[in-house]
């Protein structure tokens, strides 16, 4: 999937969302009701949080939610999209002005970033799986096609940067960033689950800069402040 389409998808799913809220009810409403929710969810999780919890937390009636919202799985996607949409925002608009390398640290970045900003709704997500409750198909599919898209950015921009000559060759993309995923997946479950774990995006981001592209610890250092 090229860099753009995902983006572009990403930002259709955003769009698409309020879009749909716009004209008798107003925009106030309907970020009330997904402030509500998207603190309802990451504190009691998606099946122990019920439309009428979000309707009084909220301070709406039951009704303008579903005005919304046609079903709770609608609801929890627009907050998810709620809460990636500020870091889609940025990459797309930093990503045209970067080389390969550094849209990839940004996207190590993002990825952890993420996950350090709103760790109760990742943690959510990696309990529905541990226990091995089943999300709605439409949940799973949108879940996995963004991290299926995000992966593949990463590959398409590994590709690009072979090619170039920035990076070793020695792997194939899919290997490359596939061995990223898994390395940020364990920063990730030890931030979320180990007793005073910290989370530190700038490392991660140098590490990944010296395994992928021989940069010295002092090269890495200087390519992540360069990018803010």
């Amino acid at each position: 999937m090229p860099r753009d389409h995902f983006l572009s998808m990403v930002g259709s799913q955003l769009k698409g969302q309020s879009q749909e809220s716009h004209g008798q009810q107003s925009q106030d409403s309907r970020d009330e009701i997904l402030k509500a929710a998207t603190q309802l969810f990451a504190n009691r999780g998606f099946h122990e949080t019920s439309m009428s919890e979000v309707a009084r937390e909220a301070r709406v009636s039951k009704a303008l939610i579903f005005w919304h919202f046609k079903t709770k799985e609608e609801l929890f996607l627009a907050v998810l999209n709620r809460l990636l949409e500020p870091y889609f925002i940025d990459f797309a608009e930093e990503s045209r002005m970067l080389d390969e390398r550094h849209q990839i640290l940004r996207l190590v970045e993002f990825y952890l970033l993420f996950v350090r900003d709103h760790a109760n709704s990742v943690r959510f997500f990696l309990a529905q799986m541990l226990r091995e409750q089943r999300l709605s198909e439409g949940l799973g599919e949108q879940i996995i096609r963004l991290y299926g898209g995000y992966r593949e950015m990463l590959v398409e921009l590994i590709s690009r940067a072979q090619h170039r000559g920035l990076c070793a060759s020695g792997f194939t993309p899919g290997d490359a960033a596939g061995f990223i995923l898994s390395a940020l997946n364990g920063l990730m479950i030890e931030f979320l689950f180990m007793p005073g774990a910290t989370m530190h995006p700038e490392s991660a981001v140098s590490m990944v800069d010296q395994w992928l592209f021989g940069a010295s610890e002092r090269e890495a250092t200087g390519a992540v402040k360069a990018e803010h």
